[in-house]
């Protein structure tokens, strides 16, 4: 044994310093990608280089402001005398509104997707176009020495569109004029000439303008702050995608056309039951021509003729009436089938609830007259449900355990706790303000909180009914082997379990969905059972054992010391290095 373990140790020495260097290129970001140029005076100007590394996953967590939308794509494309300007509005809506403003003594006109109160996308008559991504709000120095600005949030672009016709003009308006005290996105301003920028709040606090470079080129922003990455939800696919498809129009031969920035669009629009992309705009700056397309049907534009729009304004009124009925019908259509997917994962957690409530009925029937291990048995069915009365019919009914069913037990009474830290913090992920914006503390929630449930709430109160030794001996003497199992469970819960909440996630976060993602947790702690199974017979040849004395009543807990758990952590850690890897090959199958 003792030569076996000094030929594995430099395997799993090695299998960690990998998987360590794995796990900080996937879940931790560092910002040393971004170049910074020096400050000068109140304008910082940024270069955005090409991200090193992107994930397929938009992470959940904080909503946007519902002013302005979750979820957005957009960007500025020029190449010779052609300017693109295009913009997904990703949000959880049927439907938009379109109006126009003709301007006049109040300045230039403009037309505009999103109500006076709420604008999501505006071109006006001289080709100055708007557009902005949602962002976790943050607070910004609001120069309060400079021209004050009347009316709310949404008033500054229309205010912008009426008084500027260039992005210079843009760029020395936000500099003269009183800004918000905060922000919860970032706007992109573009001009006939092909100029364009990026508003968004710089980590002092301060407005920062992140510059398109001059002549062909193109300029991207999706959910994360191009000036302060931490403030937002990156890596971005959406953003690496649109930057790929535009770096190949820059550089491809031919002329630059409408149906070139159609197709970045739509490489990048979302369907989803968090969010779906309402409304897609393409505008020929130079040409005051504006394509709108209506819940992602990229083959089937209204065209618009910004001049002529503000010379006849028409009412405002649903963006989907500016369509024809079929495509109104295709929307609705769609729209429905997104609502009948949130149907379903509510009909599935209410089965799964069902099932659980009639298992723990069936076990409680079934041992009126033996009670013994009850203690065990009620939690492990709340939390297994089916699975779990079927392991208490295999293993659990008062019979003296032989080897496998006290293997089958302890792996049980291991797996449990697992769950619940693990569906504890996928919700925390979601419900905690600016947890996705923290690796730090998905990291602590994902990979500390299963250990530290198991020790501190199944551990150590439960297994002391066991023994005579009290709460904290038995914390004590458990800890090592609630190390093993917390990492063992975790790797084989992972990768199955969170592709499928990526897919299923909402916001706001139902309650069914969340009972939803208890249930398929659980099947995916069958494949952590068979990493327990492998540690726990090991564990129970050597005469240690703890749950399977809470189960019979009798015996005392014993727990292998740390001399001999040691290698057991390190591989522990390997396999859940292996489980993280697993995620992202089947994220990333599942993204394609």
């Amino acid at each position: 044994m003792k030569k076996t373990l000094r030929t594995l140790f430099p395997l799993l020495v090695f299998l960690l310093l990998v998987g360590a260097i794995f796990l900080v290129n996937t879940l931790i970001y560092t910002p040393s990608w971004l170049s910074i140029n020096a400050p000068i005076g109140r304008i910082r100007n940024f270069a955005i280089p090409e991200p090193q590394f992107c994930t397929s996953i938009p992470p959940p967590g904080e909503s946007c402001n519902a002013a302005i939308l979750s979820g957005c794509t957009v960007f500025t494309v020029s190449k010779g005398d052609r300017v693109f300007f295009g913009g997904n509005d990703d949000y959880v809506n049927p439907d938009s509104y379109y109006w126009v403003d003709p301007g006049g003594a109040r300045g230039y006109g403009a037309i505009w997707v999103g109500p006076p109160d709420n604008v999501q996308q505006g071109v006006n008559e001289v080709g100055l176009a708007y557009d902005a991504n949602g962002l976790p709000r943050v607070d910004v120095n609001p120069h309060l020495e400079l021209a004050p600005v009347s009316g709310g949030y949404s008033n500054y672009p229309l205010k912008i569109l009426h008084e500027c016709a260039t992005v210079e003009e843009v760029i020395t308006w936000v500099n003269t004029h009183q800004w918000h005290t905060y922000m919860h996105d970032q706007m992109q301003f573009a001009d006939a000439s092909g100029d364009a920028v990026i508003i968004s709040a710089g980590a002092d606090g301060e407005v920062v303008f992140t510059r398109k470079p001059q002549g062909d080129g193109y300029l991207v922003s999706t959910n994360f702050n191009v000036a302060n990455p931490k403030n937002g939800y990156y890596p971005c696919q959406r953003y690496e995608t649109a930057t790929e498809r535009l770096a190949e129009l820059v550089t491809q031969e031919g002329e630059l056309t409408e149906k070139d920035a159609v197709l970045v669009l739509d490489a990048v629009h979302v369907e989803s039951g968090a969010s779906w992309t309402i409304e897609s705009m393409v505008a020929d700056l130079p040409n005051g021509i504006v394509y709108l397309y209506y819940f992602h049907q990229f083959d089937r534009p209204v065209v618009l003729n910004v001049a002529e729009e503000i010379a006849e304004a028409r009412a405002g009124g649903p963006l989907s009436d500016l369509f024809p009925e079929d495509v109104q019908q295709e929307a609705t259509r769609r729209y429905q089938h997104i609502q009948s997917q949130k149907s379903r994962y509510q009909v599935l957690g209410k089965l799964w609830l069902g099932l659980v409530v009639a298992s723990l009925a069936a076990l409680l029937i079934a041992s009126i007259k033996k009670r013994k291990g009850l203690v065990l048995w009620i939690p492990v069915v709340i939390i297994l449900g089916p699975l779990g009365l079927l392991i208490w019919l295999a293993a659990g009914r008062g019979r003296k355990a032989g080897n496998w069913q006290a293997i089958l037990v302890e792996a049980v009474g291991d797996v449990i706790p697992t769950i619940v830290g693990f569906i504890a913090a996928a919700v925390g992920l979601v419900l905690i303000p600016g947890a996705s914006n923290s690796p730090l503390l998905q990291l602590l929630l994902f990979f500390s909180l299963p250990l530290f449930i198991g020790w501190l709430v199944f551990q150590g109160p439960l297994l002391a009914m066991a023994t005579k030794k009290g709460i904290l001996h038995t914390l004590l003497q458990r800890l090592p082997h609630t190390w093993v199992a917390a990492n063992l469970g975790l790797a084989g819960i992972f990768p199955l379990a969170v592709p499928l909440m990526n897919m299923s996630i909402q916001l706001p976060l139902p309650a069914w969905t969340v009972v939803f993602w208890w249930a398929f947790t659980v099947l995916s702690a069958l494949a952590a059972m068979l990493l327990l199974l492998l540690y726990e017979g090991w564990s129970v040849r050597r005469g240690y054992q703890g749950w399977t004395s809470l189960a019979r009543g009798d015996g005392q807990v014993t727990s292998a010391p740390w001399r001999k758990l040691w290698w057991w952590i390190l591989l522990s850690y390997a396999a859940l290095i292996g489980g993280v890897a697993g995620y992202v090959f089947i994220q990333q199958g599942l993204s394609v």
